[in-house]
């Protein structure tokens, strides 16, 4: 019995001390995911291109809705039956524009989805290439560590390498 429970004791002195030493090999560091996104430049070049996509949709639906309040003042000056007439092109109209309204709505939509996809995926890419060319056994993201070191913290070296990668 005593044979067993000095066995016992070597094994977890020796995995105890095992876990230790492989601990201290452990390579760990963590990024802010958020802040590289929103400070890559790519991001905000695409913020830009769709900021400037938006403002030529509403540009297009503003001279759709200018031409529907148009037709509606002059509704006033027809006579019953041009009236009728005009009611039912207004009406037309007012459909139209609704529909391009959504359209150009899921279109920007869907484009930035696609933008931002793209984004994610080159952080993710430039991460892992990080984490296998500089021997990190894991790399965490910001918001799911509740304590880091700073020295750990590799957000800038991160965005320093997707920017200059997004130069080429």
């Amino acid at each position: 019995m005593k044979r067993i429970k000095k066995g016992i004791l070597l094994l977890i002195f020796l995995f105890t001390n095992s876990a230790v030493v492989y601990s201290q090999n452990l390579k760990i560091g963590y990024v802010d995911i958020f802040k590289i996104f929103n400070q890559y430049k790519k991001t905000q070049d695409y913020d830009r291109m769709l900021e400037n996509e938006r403002n030529e949709k509403e540009k297009l639906l503003e001279e759709k809705k200018e031409e529907i309040k148009k037709m509606q003042e002059k509704l006033s000056l027809l006579s019953k039956k041009e009236q009728e007439k005009q009611r039912t092109q207004i009406t037309k109209k007012a459909d139209e524009y609704r529909k391009m309204e959504r359209q150009f709505f899921l279109d920007l939509k869907k484009e930035r989805d696609e933008k931002m996809r793209e984004i994610v995926e080159d952080i993710n890419r430039v991460v892992k290439e990080y984490g296998k060319k500089n021997g990190y056994k894991f790399i965490f993201n910001k918001g799911a560590i509740l304590y880091g070191e700073e020295g750990a913290d590799l957000t800038m070296t991160i965005l320093k390498i997707v920017n200059q990668n997004y130069k080429r």
